[in-house]
């Protein structure tokens, strides 16, 4: 792996759930980890809804693999990266050799 192609800093963020003051269970995201990583542009497209032409950019994010990320998936982890927030589609562990993770993730709509 090139480590000098890592030049991004991502976020990926877990999904919990808190209790707030009075007992009442809330979903929140909390930072997990943050590292360095190669971000390329997967795909691109556009499609038109309600009179408004929406896109929809999908990022593959390639990370060093470490044992925190071992457990990585779509359900409960997002990506923050460039001020943007990044749904996990795949996680895919190159060649099942623990040397990177490659992460495939689409951006979501605000």
């Amino acid at each position: 792996m090139d480590i000098s192609k890592l030049r991004s800093r991502i976020t990926i963020q877990q999904a919990v759930v808190q209790k707030d003051a009075i007992g009442n269970h809330t979903n929140a995201w909390v930072d997990f980890w943050s590292c360095a990583a190669y971000a390329n542009l997967a795909s691109g497209k556009e499609c038109g809804a309600a009179g408004q032409t929406l896109g929809s950019d999908t990022l593959a994010f390639e990370v060093r693999w470490c044992e925190r990320l071992r457990d990585l998936d779509g359900t409960k982890f997002r990506i923050l990266f460039g001020g943007n927030i990044y749904n996990i589609i795949c996680v895919d562990d190159v060649h099942f050799r623990h040397e990177k993770l490659k992460l495939t993730a689409q951006r979501e709509r605000r």
